[in-house]
């Protein structure tokens, strides 16, 4: 058995949190890093066995660790390791490999990966103990000698320091076959006594280890074989994985060099182009390849907003291109390898090009995509067939359809996998597509008009189409209205209705308590007094209101609902259908009425937003007022801070009979059948 101290590392214990706990805490990133060692060790062939879609560990409730007994191991057939070079090599953290040994692999010639010699420290960022056993060097009677020893991460980091205040080398355990041999040379690397991490599935490790390193990298090759005991997936090769891309969009990388501020051009090679779907993964971006590994992955290269086809570009951009230059004569790639320094002057001059190509690409993309995005919405909403069956008119059918092709091409494709986001959308095409044929009307009037040919027959024609296409308009907004109506009528009969389903309704249809009231999209001054009398209220009360049905996630029945009509603020209070309103009711709400004016009266810059303050409405179905409580609410009504007091019934009889041509428009409608 070799000397127990046979192996040295000198590392600093920051330096192996940073480089390996803190980066590598993705099980595919520390696994790339391994398979990265083996490319530059010459392997043709390494397999990765490994429980796909597993957890290797997890966390208890006490924060102790539970092992589920796995091991990664990770196997090549490269030109190995004796325990000399183990130990002057392998175990030198932060040596410069081709200073040493030269920018390419010993047998291979490859342009090595590596360059600082951390990468093996990758893996402590998913476990705490790595095997090392490899065979290497020159053969004896045909065999090759073995180095085999394990590294502790907790060994590392509880040495002390010695008596000049130098922290101890670490000395690696030698294990049972070092300085065996063996008939074959290679290297394993073993992992185990992992945090709690979990393996991804078999799709999505073969995507992030794949997209790590470039595609038809020569006589290389890695297996994954899948080592758990139930339902393991097949084994499989990583496989160049192709990207559906818009050909058109393409832009070869290598027909524009990178150039310098002093004019010196770098070339690059690869490519940039739209892809046919929009990617969330690795995938997503352009990766930027130096020796054959990914050094950076990005969206736009930085790109400001503001450029022609920005949405798609951010969207949609993909691409492989590859700069060894970046990783010549001067090392660009950050300390980790996962990312370029792109404040160097050759990472701006990088910077630089590419926001070019992005605009190239993104330039060709936006016609394409728009087309094949709008295609697609008219396929899973069939506005064509859904106008046909609301609309006889066949020209506001095709109103329908050419709005539908006009909107749809904005639309993102994830958002058309959404049933509802295509209703909606859908839903409101269909509303205005009568609009939008009788605008088209008018412009052909116009256009007539101009040209000073008009033919009496076709103007009739014309003004025919106008019409239909009000008459149409006009019928939808009554059949909304009334539906409304009809849906509050319905809710006041029912005496299981909730008090917050009526503020709801009256909320979202403010017309039903006053005709001209409208509902308009909430504004920046309503919202800022909203939140600010809320939390004002909250604070000298101590008690949370809610004055909204609209807010998203509402569990909680609002105090009252508030609006802005008119210069001042609507507060809307009321009562389940056959409740009378009480002295106890009128206390609370006087309480209301008196904050109201409190805060107003201290926070005077909201009164030029809402110079009538508030102004309330009560809907309940009785008041029942002792003496003393009555002369407060006639006071309250004569001064008008009650704009009005009215009951369920009275309420709807109103709405009927102001909304009477609607009812009689919604009739009309549905006779002509348009």
């Amino acid at each position: 058995m070799p000397s127990e101290r046979r192996y040295e590392m000198r590392i600093e214990r920051t330096i192996v949190d940073k480089l390996g706990l803190n980066m590598y805490d993705k099980v595919s990133a520390a696994v790339a890093e391994i398979v990265a060692n083996s490319y530059d060790a010459d392997a043709e062939n390494v397999t990765v066995e490994i429980p796909l879609g597993k957890a290797l560990a997890t966390r208890k409730d006490d924060g102790t660790i539970d092992e589920k007994g796995y091991e990664i191991k990770i196997v090549d057939n490269g030109h190995g390791m004796t325990p000399e070079e183990a130990n002057n090599l392998y175990l030198r953290v932060g040596r410069d490999r081709r200073d040493e040994q030269g920018d390419k692999s010993r047998e291979k010639e490859r342009p090595v990966m590596g360059r600082k010699g951390i990468g093996k420290l990758a893996p402590f960022g998913i476990c705490k103990t790595i095997v090392v056993r490899s065979a290497g060097g020159k053969p004896k009677n045909g065999k090759f000698e073995v180095s085999h020893f394990k590294i502790e991460y907790e060994d590392i980091m509880r040495r002390e320091k010695g008596d000049k205040g130098i922290i101890d080398p670490y000395h690696p355990d030698p294990l049972e076959d070092d300085g065996t041999y063996d008939a074959q040379r290679g290297t394993i690397i073993i992992l185990k006594n992992f945090y709690a991490k979990r393996v991804p599935d078999r799709d999505t490790f073969a995507r992030q280890l794949s997209y790590k390193f470039a595609q038809g990298l020569k006589d290389f090759q890695v297996a994954v074989i899948d080592i758990k005991k139930e339902s393991p997936a097949d084994p499989f090769t990583l496989e160049e994985v192709p990207l559906p891309i818009e050909e058109e969009t393409r832009v070869d990388a290598s027909e524009t060099p990178v150039e310098d501020e002093y004019g010196i051009k770098y070339t690059v090679s690869g490519w940039i182009a739209m892809s046919k779907k929009p990617y969330k993964d690795e995938f997503g971006g352009v990766r930027i390849y130096v020796r054959g590994k990914c050094a950076s992955i990005t969206r736009d290269f930085g790109l400001p907003a503001g450029f022609t086809g920005e949405f798609v570009a951010r969207s949609y951009l993909v691409g492989e291109i590859h700069a060894d230059w970046l990783d010549d004569e001067e090392d660009l790639i950050q300390t980790h390898r996962q990312d370029i320094l792109w404040d160097s002057k050759l990472g701006q001059a990088l910077q630089k090009w590419g926001k070019e190509i992005v605009k190239q690409v993104a330039k060709k993309g936006k016609g394409p995509r728009r087309k094949k995005v709008s295609d697609l919405f008219l396929e899973k909403s069939k506005i064509e067939e859904r106008a046909k069956e609301r609309y006889k008119n066949e020209s506001i059918q095709e109103a329908a359809v050419d709005l539908g092709k006009r909107f749809g091409q904005f639309a993102h494709e994830d958002d058309l996998e959404d049933e509802d986001y295509v209703e909606d959308f859908s839903n409101f095409i269909l509303d205005i597509a009568p609009h939008q044929y009788l605008v088209d009307t008018f412009h052909k009037i116009r256009e007539k008009a101009k040209d000073g040919k008009i033919d009496m027959k076709e103007l009739i024609e014309l003004f025919r189409a106008t019409h239909i296409a009000e008459l149409t308009s006009f019928g939808q907004i009554a059949n909304e209205k009334v539906h409304t109506i009809d849906v509050l009528e319905e809710r006041i009969r029912d005496h299981a209705t909730q008090e917050s389903d009526l503020q709801k309704i009256l909320e979202t249809a403010p017309w039903l308590i006053n005709p001209i009231w409208q509902p308009i999209t909430t504004n920046q001054q309503f919202k800022t007094f909203r939140s600010a009398f809320e939390k004002w209220y909250e604070r000298e009360h101590k008690v949370k209101i809610t004055t909204s049905t609209q807010i998203s996630g509402q569990t909680k029945r609002p105090d009252f609902i508030m609006m802005h009509k008119n210069n001042a603020i609507r507060v809307i209070e009321i009562k389940p259908p056959g409740h009378t309103f009480d002295t106890t009711d009128f206390d609370r709400f006087n309480n209301y009425v008196d904050s109201f004016e409190e805060f107003f009266n201290k926070h005077p810059s909201f009164k030029d937003d809402f110079p009538n303050k508030a102004r309330f409405t009560v809907v309940t179905d009785g008041v029942n007022l002792d003496s003393k409580t009555k002369k407060a609410w006639k006071s309250l009504m004569d001064d008008g801070t009650i704009e009005a007091c009215k009951s369920w019934e009275e309420l709807l009889r109103d709405t009927k009979q102001f909304h009477h041509d609607f009812l009689e428009a919604r009739d009309k409608f549905q006779e002509n059948e348009i």
